[in-house]
């Protein structure tokens, strides 16, 4: 066999299991999708795979995503692809459908700050700038300021990276 021919039915294969996926996402979406993703985030073992969806489906059903952005948050505080990835949902999100749920998750981080979860912080420092939050990322550094950690008052002078 030849590499066009190869090339041509691994592409018919593409097709297939996209339209299967598409078959199953709608099935998913029809039978309680906030609640399914809430299982699939507290799970453990799922929650990847829910993210993944998310990302399908976020600019079509915002309403999902700003549904689950409390799992989103905690998954912001981490520096993997995934983190990325729910950074980027959450920051796809109008302002008017994520600050009011988001505001009181970043407050009880902000509000004491604990030497130990300087990555987590740092990841806080990033989701903030990215979504263009630029004032609640002050509060934060006015919070890691004065920090006896080297490594909270570094993200007081790291951030903002990119704004």
């Amino acid at each position: 066999m030849d590499r066009l021919m190869i090339h041509h039915r691994a592409w018919e294969a593409l097709g297939r299991a996209d339209e299967a996926y598409g078959a199953t996402r709608d099935a998913v979406l029809r039978d309680e999708p906030v609640g399914r993703l809430r299982e699939a985030f507290a799970s453990g073992s799922g929650d990847r795979l829910a993210l993944r969806f998310l990302g399908y489906i976020a600019p079509t059903r915002p309403d999902i995503v700003q549904e689950l952005i409390p799992e989103l948050f905690d998954y912001c505080l981490g520096m993997d692809p995934y983190a990325t990835r729910a950074r980027y949902l959450l920051a796809g999100l109008r302002p008017d459908q994520r600050d009011s749920r988001l505001e009181p998750l970043v407050s009880a981080r902000v509000a004491d700050p604990d030497p130990e979860s300087d990555t987590e912080l740092r990841a806080l420092a990033m989701t903030l700038e990215q979504i263009g939050r630029l004032d609640w990322l002050e509060r934060l550094k006015d919070a890691v300021r004065d920090s006896p950690s080297e490594d909270l008052r570094g993200i007081a002078e790291d951030f903002p990276e990119f704004s």
